[in-house]
């Protein structure tokens, strides 16, 4: 019989990942709440690049930008409403964004309840198979039974294969994943895993042999992208001791890097209304940053972007 090494790389992920979340998140880890609050906005824009991906939105690829405000909001409703708690980084991440972010038009604000009221039944669709007794414990089984129950498209016979993946639930299971990561059973110490479903899991021409190994590599992959992301993070705030060693307690340049960290890229008037200081001084933080070689300046009326922060490398090869 040949060795199959894949539920021991699975399985050694899952067992890095704990040891992370342990060390980083647990209440006397490394991580304070300022950081924390740093992963959430991480986490939000990717889901929300996700979110975009599984659901065809070409536009508005930044989470605090202008375009989509109606879709964008709908995402952020829906992400509310399946939040178990108010008070958790990812609520209050949610309500940093809504106060970045410019405020839709009456017009897009009706726009996006519709959307969210439209989006809710397969959310709660999807809300229901996981509160369910049926689903395997094992993480990548209960992720393949999870897709199996709520796809539309079911052989190449008579279906539109493609057609029904593009109204698949995906955007659900992805935004669950998010909200609520216990439910998926990966870390024991659960950590929102953005993205940790592909729509193409959902197509009715992949055969099961490969629908196992797509969602595995997706496992492996969205585990890697989070325990970077705690690494960015930390090795993020060495970076900015080093090169702004003598802060004052009441500067406001440590919280603006670690903003510009969770969201990549931020103008001016955005950093003005997160902190709530003047254009003038968000813009004078801003360049500070980009005095230490954090922050990179793309032109007048562009936004500021985060200089890359490379991390570990986790042995990404493994998948």
């Amino acid at each position: 019989m040949a060795y199959d090494p894949a539920p021991l790389t699975l399985a050694f992920r899952r067992g890095q990942l704990d040891a992370l979340v342990r060390t980083h998140l647990d209440p006397a880890g490394l991580f304070t709440p300022e950081m924390q609050q740093t992963l959430a906005l991480r986490q939000l824009s990717q889901a929300w690049a996700a979110y975009r991906e599984d659901r065809g939105i070409t536009l508005g690829a930044r989470l605090v930008g202008a375009e989509c405000a109606a879709e964008r909001d709908a995402f952020l409703a829906l992400l509310t409403a399946t939040l178990p708690s108010p008070a958790s980084p990812l609520a209050e991440a949610v309500r940093t964004v809504r106060r970045i972010a410019v405020a839709p038009l009456a017009a897009e604000a009706r726009q996006a309840a519709t959307i969210a009221a439209q989006s809710m039944v397969q959310l709660e669709a999807v809300i229901a198979t996981l509160a369910g007794e049926r689903l395997p414990t094992d993480p990548l089984e209960r992720l393949l039974a999870l897709i199996d129950q709520h796809r539309y498209s079911l052989g190449p016979a008579g279906d539109d294969a493609l057609g029904a993946t593009a109204l698949s639930p995906c955007w659900a299971i992805n935004l669950l994943a998010l909200a609520r990561p216990q439910a998926f059973a990966l870390t024991a110490p659960p950590l929102p895993l953005p993205g940790l479903a592909r729509r193409r899991l959902f197509r009715a021409d992949l055969s099961p042999a490969k629908r196992r190994d797509a969602a595995r590599e997706g496992l492996l992959r969205a585990m890697l992208e989070a325990a970077c992301d705690l690494d960015r993070i930390w090795r993020a705030t060495r970076r900015f001791a080093a090169e702004f060693p003598q802060q004052r307690s009441h500067s406001r340049l440590g919280s603006a890097w670690l903003l510009l960290v969770g969201l990549e890229d931020l103008t001016p008037a955005q950093l003005g209304r997160a902190l709530g200081v003047t254009k003038a001084g968000a813009g004078k933080l801003l360049r500070q940053l980009e005095s230490g070689g954090l922050a990179r300046s793309n032109g007048m009326f562009e936004p500021y972007s985060c200089t890359p922060i490379a991390a570990a490398p986790f042995a990404a090869d493994l998948y």
